[in-house]
């Protein structure tokens, strides 16, 4: 089948929540490696992205740890579409758990440490900046085709590769990008290509003035023998609160 227009995608995109139940979730494991090269002399920098779906719960983990907020880092975030809740993995046994109703107060929280967020008011011209280039390639046994954004910087160009042979029930994460991400965060790669209920991104490339500058590849698609623990939180695991969250960092302005 023919990936979906541009336009499609965005009237697909709209009705998100309507069309969840018209498909089955895809339920494996997908593993990335990440190759960015640095501006100076220095080595190239590589990671490892992991991603495990399974019924309505998605588990994201990172090589690289991500800070949260002061004193807060996450290397794994649990989405628990079916309880409606964020379990950011903490490490040491600990895991942070947001139901989606306190998102907004964390966001509140964070913008304290970290200064106000930044607001993008101007929509993503789909038009002007992206291009179906009609090619094709086959990805760890999955069928890809492509698409050209232009990049914010001059010379750049952004190659999404997706497959409509995995369709993935984003719930929490869509609805957290349109109500919140959206106006907080750089838009260079619009989040509507590569998060959407259609089709699935194999492999990203950014290339400057023809150079590969940033290259995130699937290495791995595991659909049978895949770890559904990852998609539990561990027994051995203590699950903090928001209101435990919140005395910490009330603790510390003391």
């Amino acid at each position: 089948m023919k990936l979906i227009s541009i336009f499609t995608l965005s009237v697909l995109l709209s009705l998100a929540a309507q069309v969840d139940s018209l498909f089955a979730q895809f339920e494996g494991e997908v593993r990335f490696e990440i190759t960015e090269q640095r501006s100076d002399d220095r080595e190239a920098e590589r990671s490892g992205l992991r991603m495990a779906f399974a019924n309505d719960r998605i588990f994201v983990a990172s090589d690289v740890s991500m800070n949260v907020m002061s004193g807060l880092s996450t290397n794994g975030i649990l989405v628990r579409n079916d309880l409606q809740d964020f379990i950011l993995m903490t490490g040491s046994g600990e895991g942070l758990k947001v139901a989606k109703s306190e998102l907004q107060s964390v966001v509140g929280l964070i913008d304290r440490v970290q200064g106000p967020a930044v607001v993008q008011t101007e929509p993503f011209a789909w038009d002007q900046r992206v291009t179906e280039t009609g090619r094709s390639q086959q990805i760890q046994g999955y069928t890809a085709h492509e698409y050209q954004l232009t990049g914010d910087r001059e010379g750049e160009i952004v190659s999404v590769w997706l497959s409509d042979q995995i369709k993935i029930k984003w719930g929490l994460l869509q609805e957290v990008w349109y109500s919140m991400g959206k106006t907080r965060f750089e838009n260079e790669i619009p989040i509507e290509i590569v998060m959407n209920n259609t089709s699935f991104p194999l492999l990203v490339e950014v290339s400057r003035d023809g150079q590969v500058v940033l290259n995130a590849r699937a290495s791995m698609i595991l659909t049978t023998n895949f770890d559904r623990s990852l998609t539990e939180v561990p027994a051995d695991t203590k699950l903090l609160s928001f209101t435990d969250l919140m005395m910490n960092f009330f603790r510390q302005q003391r």
